[in-house]
């Protein structure tokens, strides 16, 4: 397990870069360093890297960008190896150049549901669930192959968008309008081209979408319409919601035109 030496010490070099004591790419070569110390477990001590790396995403989300920088020098850092020069993969991914784990510990994140929050974490829930998705888009905008997360994308403007508005709680479209705008204002460009179909269920509808199961023109349509239904719902939904998917209708729009 990571101790709590480890923890402190690359909270440290965390809050170094957030103050611009170091480089991205500095605060990645240290990171690495402590977090591979243990050669017999590196699976905990980049596993424990991440969940770090995230917990400051949404405890601080104007550090955002900086976040996307040291996960990107990480996957340039050169090919880990053990002390007798081996390479270490995990489950058959390279470390650093493959982030190997971390769409799992996003994965993990994709599971929060605000109804299932205990009623005084519910406010803690939302807003992670807007940073976490704030910070994906962030990294898929980087376009770096490593962070191929647009599943994660799917997901999200599936459950804000294609149920019907009075079966959501109002925390949940707390969380989730903002989220899924979220997408719609740092990557939507790209999601419009987005052509990508998912085996299964894995790309599957909401109630109301009853196409393929991936990203399409006629989903994105679907989605403009649904975000401008919350706009003028008269559901008490909150003015900031509203807002929120006023502006994400006028986007899609932009880009459509």
């Amino acid at each position: 397990m990571a101790t709590d030496e480890m923890s402190a010490s690359r909270l440290a070099i965390l809050h170094d870069l957030f103050s611009d004591s170091i480089s991205a790419q500095k605060a990645a070569e240290h990171l690495a360093s402590i977090s591979l110390a243990n050669e017999e477990e590196p699976e905990e001590g980049i596993t424990s890297l991440w969940k770090l790396i995230i917990k400051c995403a949404y405890e601080l989300p104007q550090q955002h960008d900086k976040i996307v920088d040291v996960l990107v020098q990480l996957s340039k850092l050169p090919d880990a190896k053990t002390s007798s020069g081996e390479p270490i993969l995990l489950y058959e991914k390279q470390v650093w150049k493959d982030l190997p784990t971390l769409g799992w510990q996003f994965r993990d994140e994709w599971n929060k549901n605000v109804d299932a929050s205990p009623p005084d974490r519910r406010q803690s829930t939302i807003s992670q669930i807007i940073n976490r998705d704030k910070l994906v888009a962030r990294l898929m905008a980087t376009k770096e192959p490593v962070f191929a997360y647009s599943w994660f994308a799917l997901i999200t403007l599936r459950e804000a968008l294609e149920t019907p508005t009075e079966e959501l709680s109002p925390e949940s479209l707390e969380a989730l309008i903002p989220a899924a705008a979220a997408w719609i204002s740092i990557l939507g460009k790209e999601i419009y081209e987005w052509n990508e179909e998912f085996d299964g269920a894995l790309g599957r509808g909401g109630p109301l979408w009853e196409g393929r199961h991936g990203f399409s023109k006629e989903r994105w349509q679907l989605w403009r319409k649904r975000f401008g239904d919350m706009a003028r719902t008269e559901l008490a939904i909150g003015d900031e919601l509203k807002t929120s998917a006023s502006e994400a209708v006028s986007m899609m729009q932009k880009i459509e035109n």
